[in-house]
């Protein structure tokens, strides 16, 4: 049985692809790398060819979590019904490593998740909730919020302890201290 796979290297503006196959004797082949754009029509391209590439409705979309740019094509993808993998940025450096990749290109990098969608079994990306999504954003943003409250409140301690420092740069340390602390209470009221 033939195993189809396209790896997908994404930055902020492109997607390198590399469509893949392998076969029951583990045998790779890799196709022709190709760019789209990290838009909707670009995704749009990226089903097409695809099915230019005489891909089966089994075919096997690897990605990697870098930052937010892969979210749009991930769901994208799994809204068209399409089966996917995201992988941490950190599976998938050992992984290479353990190919002994020298070269660090776009197009080798789509080439590696190919391979490695082709010789591992891979969890299947799951679309979370949208209370799943609020809760991630929320909890970031709790978590940067509480970092700057810290910020503002050991900065507003140095001033306190400095030589003649001006009364009004402590008065505004300790208004965005108060400003913080009260988004942390909207934060806390919406989870």
């Amino acid at each position: 049985m033939e195993k189809q796979c396209i790896g997908i290297d994404i930055s902020k503006d492109y997607l390198d692809c590399c469509f893949g196959t392998s076969d029951s004797f583990q045998n790779q082949k890799f196709g022709k790398s190709k760019r789209f754009k990290n838009d909707y029509c670009g995704y749009k391209e990226l089903l097409q060819w695809s099915d230019e590439q005489n891909a089966s409705r089994e075919v096997f979309y690897v990605m990697e979590a870098t930052g937010v740019y892969y979210e749009h094509l991930a769901y994208f993808l799994n809204e068209h019904h399409c089966k996917l993998s995201v992988l941490l940025p950190n599976m998938v450096k050992h992984y290479s490593r353990s190919l002994n990749v020298k070269t660090k290109t776009d197009q080798k990098d789509s080439e590696v998740l190919c391979r490695l969608g082709l010789e591992r079994k891979l969890r299947t990306w799951n679309m979370p909730t949208k209370i799943m999504r609020d809760l991630k954003f929320l909890s970031r943003e709790y978590r940067e919020v509480k970092a700057k409250i810290n910020q503002a409140k050991n900065q507003l301690h140095a001033k306190h302890h400095s030589h003649d420092c001006p009364v009004s740069t402590q008065k505004r340390l300790k208004t965005q201290v108060s400003l913080l602390e009260v988004q942390v209470s909207e934060i806390e009221s919406e989870t």
